[in-house]
């Protein structure tokens, strides 16, 4: 799949965590995250410190004619196996748009392309159909689920296992 030139992943920024901070507590975004609660600025750069910090993870911002759009996460890294787990949101302001799926190509040219990974992992809401329909026409396959470990709105939900191959989306 083609990605327009407009749209590209970059570091984050200091002026971006406002953004993020933001994109982060949105109640959308916080019900498809492990952990629903709101975080505080506080919270926010705490946490942050520790990501820039550890190798096994990276986050980069996603966007388009340069205006933030999406925010990536690529973690646990594996340099031995070489596999790592993917996670992504996309800010409120540009939901419905299309942009996720060249969201994820980029994310996809990243963990094959840059660090020549073999595999790339995600878990998602058994109730984020969106996303599962963005994963699955990325070649993305169920491999699993982890059986009521979601509790939201009075009742538990699976979370859905999915992987995707190098081999796989070079072929796609």
């Amino acid at each position: 799949m083609l990605v327009p030139e407009n749209m590209e992943l970059r570091k984050v920024n200091l002026d971006d965590h406002s953004w993020l901070l933001d994109l982060h507590n949105d109640p959308f975004v916080l019900r498809n995250l492990t952990n629903p609660l709101p975080i505080t600025e506080h919270d926010h750069l705490k946490w942050w410190v520790k990501i820039i910090t550890n190798e096994e993870q990276n986050r980069l911002i996603f966007t388009v004619d340069g205006q933030r759009v999406g925010f990536t996460k690529f973690y646990d890294f594996d340099f031995i196996n070489q596999n790592c787990v993917l996670g992504a949101d996309i800010h409120k302001d540009f939901r419905g748009r299309g942009y996720a799926k060249f969201m994820w190509q980029l994310m996809l040219r990243v963990c094959f392309e840059k660090r020549h990974l073999h595999r790339v992992s995600l878990t998602t809401a058994e109730y984020n159909e969106i996303g599962q329909r963005v994963y699955r026409g990325l070649g993305f396959k169920e491999e699993g689920r982890l059986t009521q470990s979601l509790f939201r709105d009075g009742k538990y939900h699976d979370q859905i296992c999915m992987f995707l191959l190098h081999e796989d989306w070079q072929a796609s």
